[in-house]
Order: C-alpha cells, then structure tokens, then sequence
C-alpha cells in the first residue's frame, strides 16, 4: 500500500516580537492566526474547533485557549489546551486529524505563543514548573541542573564527552547565523574552542549548549481534510503522528520499573524518552520509513537531548546519536537537514511555543520558502518531533508535500 495522508495543513501563519517590537503572547497569536487563515483562504467562523498547547508562561491564566477565541469572538464547537508539557502543542495535529477524519469538523485552527523573557523574570522563576515540590525543590534545582543529570548518565552509559556536544551547538549555530530571528544568530559562526571555553550552567552542560530565551514567537495553523487540501494552494499532508507520556518529574522517572513501551529501554533510565514510542506510533501510521525523511526539527533544549532524540527517532542505535553530527549530516548539505532554524540551542526558546517554531520551520522549508538558510536540496518530507517536561512526554509528526 502506498502511504495515504490522513488530514493536510492549508494554512500557515507565524509572528515574532523582540525587546524593540514587544507583542504580549495573545497578541502574537491574533497576528500568526490571521495569517493562518489569509493563507488557508478560510474565515475564522469556518473555524470548527482551536486547540493549544497549555498556557504561555508570559500569560499563565487557566483556560487560555477559551480566552484566546473570546478574544477573537470566534465561537467554536471544541476548544482546548492539550497540556503534555510542551508536546502537546505538537499533539494538537493529531487530535484535530481525528476530529476531521470522525467528520466532526472541517477546520481546525492549531496554534502557540508566547514571549517569556519580555514580560516575565525566567531566571527567577527556577525549576518550579517541571520540579517536584516535595522532593526536589527543596534542593534548589534549575531547569539544567535537572537536565544535566540526564547528561551525567548518558556520558557514563555511553562515552560521550564535552566536546561531541559542542559538535550540536557547532551544527545548530551554523543554521542560526541566517535567520532572522533566531536568538544567536548576531554571534556569527562558532567552534570547539569557542563552546569549550563558555562557562558551565551545570556540569556538563557549557553555555553554548544550553538554549536560550529569544524574544516572542507565534504560530497557527489551519487543518482540513485531504479533500479540501486538494483545492488548497500550498498544502503539507499529515501522514502519521504518535505521542506519549511517562511521567511529571525526574525523581517520578528513577521510581518507573515497568511500562508498556519497549522503546524506553531497561528501566529505569535516563537516557530513553518517550519520544521512542511516539516516533514508533508515526512511522507506522506513515507507512514510511527513516530513508524516506528528509528534514528533521527537534527538540534540543540542551546540547545532549539532540543524539538522545535522534536515537529514540530510530536514525541511529542507542549511543551512536553523535555520530549524525560529527559526519555532518544535519548540516545544509548533508541528508538529514536538521533544525533548520538554529532550533532550540541556537533560535532560542520563547517559551511554550518553541514546539510551534518547529513547525513553522518544518512548513516554510517544505514550502520552499525559508527565512534563513535552506537545504541544498528542496525536502518533500520533514519529521517534527516535540519534547516536555523533565523527559517526560513526546510526541511527533511526519509532514509531507505529496499525497
């Protein structure tokens, strides 16, 4: 059987701010959704239902998505926040697949934003969103003092060092440096010396292989059936998607000893996630295999995260992660084009909406219409995978331009 899409993106819309050109995130989203639906060639009272990710952490009110189509006066029949931590903004597709595949809607409005280091004091904020308030925050955790210990056990599993992570910040910063908006890119090109040199944020992570804030972003998208893709101008099918979900905190992973999904490993661990099932559920449901992509966006919140993900993605055996950018194959040239962006090391992360950013990326490259650099060969396929929480939770999608 040749692989069939299951729903399609028609419209694409995206919105940035910055410490010159402040937009709060509701303001981000209004604008990113107008343009969705410009491009969609849709209004927004053909919009059946609008689901989020959860709130911005530049505008924590509960029920944010209900706010936003208030806002918008633009009653829906669904609207809600798909909360995986950030995942579940890359989760959102596959659930507005499913309401357009039951024949439960025909629109489906998808969307993120947020502007973190605009409006709120993030440093200040510590790990208490992804910390366990009993066994953890007390300790004074930050978020990479969390990650790092992830980082600690996969160099000790695995014989990865300092330097083969300053081969991902090397690759991701190289993307950077042409976009626009990408946080890093006004520090130019980098090296092993440059990323070896930089201060630890918590061993072994140095600055540069840490992400960083970077301004506001928003993003939008319009889902509809096959069907009406068919008349669309510029469509992106949907042809499979997974997701999963562990657990909430780190200590909650060290105390899991079984789980119904084989790809997490020998539990427990620290150096599987969850995004091993879901990149399982989205091949399947593809009927694709790895060969068959040819760009990835990830989620590289931290240096070590990118050969974890590329490993659970299946693109390469456990420990051989690394391998893909010491030969160079995430580069412009090479045959896994990835974050294209700068991604979350280098473009930065503007909050909850970094998984939206990929996205945006994913579509503008498939569209042939990339902001910063493009990949010496055009892709017809891209593969976006999304991360949150402390390793908790994943979720991917695989996008095509043909039907």
């Amino acid at each position: 059987m040749s692989p069939q899409p299951v729903a399609a993106i028609i419209g694409m819309g995206d919105a940035y701010a910055s410490l010159k050109d402040r937009k709060d995130p509701m303001q981000l989203a209004v604008e990113a959704t107008y343009g969705a639906l410009a491009d969609a060639g849709v209004g927004k009272h053909q919009i059946d239902a609008v689901f989020t990710g959860r709130s911005p952490w530049a505008d924590k009110r509960s029920q944010w998505s209900n706010i936003f189509i208030s806002h918008m006066q633009m009653p829906v029949t669904l609207n809600s926040e798909l909360t995986m931590h950030g995942a579940g903004l890359t989760a959102t597709i596959a659930i507005a697949s499913q309401m357009i595949a039951a024949g439960r809607a025909e629109y489906v409005l998808c969307l993120q934003s947020d502007a973190t280091e605009l409006f709120v004091d993030a440093v200040a904020m510590g790990a208490e969103a992804d910390a366990d308030p009993q066994f953890e925050i007390p300790y004074g955790p930050t978020i990479p003092s969390l990650y790092a210990q992830a980082a600690c056990r996969y160099f000790h599993e695995y014989g990865i060092t300092e330097e083969d992570l300053a081969d991902v910040a090397i690759a991701n910063q190289r993307w950077a440096m042409q976009h626009p908006h990408a946080a890093k890119a006004r520090f130019g090109e980098i090296d092993r010396a440059k990323v070896m040199a930089s201060p630890y944020v918590a061993t072994p992570l140095r600055r540069w292989m840490c992400s960083t804030w970077g301004g506001g972003t928003g993003g939008a998208l319009v889902v509809t059936s096959v069907e009406n893709a068919r008349r669309a101008a510029k469509p992106v099918y949907v042809m499979g998607y997974g997701s999963a979900s562990t657990h909430e905190y780190l200590s909650d992973r060290m105390n899991l000893r079984s789980c119904r999904f084989p790809g997490l490993g020998a539990l427990p661990n620290l150096t599987h996630t969850a995004t091993a099932e879901a990149s399982r559920q989205a091949f399947a449901m593809a009927g694709l295999g790895h060969r068959d992509i040819d760009m990835a966006q990830i989620s590289v919140n931290f240096a070590h995260m990118a050969p974890i993900v590329m490993e659970d993605l299946g693109f390469a055996a456990k420990g051989k992660g690394i391998e893909i950018y010491r030969e160079g194959r995430t580069g412009i040239d090479g045959d896994l084009p990835t974050d294209t962006n700068g991604g979350w090391l280098s473009f930065g992360q503007p909050g909850i909406s970094c998984n939206m950013d990929s996205f945006v990326e994913a579509i503008r490259q498939l569209r042939g219409e990339a902001l910063g650099l493009a990949p010496s060969k055009r892709p017809r396929t891209a593969l976006v995978q999304g991360a949150g929480g402390m390793l908790a939770a994943g979720a991917v999608t695989i996008l095509s331009t043909q039907s």
